[in-house]
């Protein structure tokens, strides 16, 4: 009978299915992740602490950074389907918020062209919340671990 993690642990994080599919969703969710974190850093149109304070959040010097490292880390965690339900819990709180920016932002503070539709976040949430769920599946670092630990 084989014993289950505890799902704080190490190996409770990183437990997983065995399913294809779950490539889909963590490509779904990671690319747009590092895509995003990515313009808000390269981008000079694009930087994050206008959209902070522009949603009304606190302390926006601090927040803005922290917000742009955890796309990016979320993102490739979740490309690689390294501790994929962590990344999924990062990535569903970052996109939460960025839906409630779009919700409650009247102007976007960088022009227009720079605001994504809401359908973008909103993908990467379901996504994430997928993943959270089944885990990062069969091609993914997570499984690696899982079956090299089952030796």
């Amino acid at each position: 009978m084989a014993t289950r993690s505890a799902p704080w642990t190490a190996q409770g994080l990183q437990a997983t299915g065995d399913e294809r599919h779950l490539i889909l969703p963590r490509l779904a969710g990671g690319l747009p992740l590092v895509g995003i974190g990515l313009a808000h850093v390269f981008d000079p149109g694009a930087p994050m602490t206008p959209l902070v304070e522009a949603a009304g959040l606190p302390a926006a010097e601090l927040l803005s950074p922290l917000a742009v490292a955890a796309e990016i880390l979320a993102g490739v965690l979740l490309l690689c389907g390294l501790y994929a339900r962590l990344a999924a819990a990062l990535a569903i709180l970052t996109m939460i918020v960025a839906v409630y920016a779009h919700i409650v932002i009247d102007v976007w503070p960088n022009g227009p062209q720079n605001e994504p539709p809401i359908v973008l976040p909103l993908t990467v949430l379901v996504c994430a919340a997928y993943v959270l769920w089944r885990g990062a599946g069969r091609w993914s670092l997570d499984n690696l671990a899982s079956s090299s630990g089952k030796a």
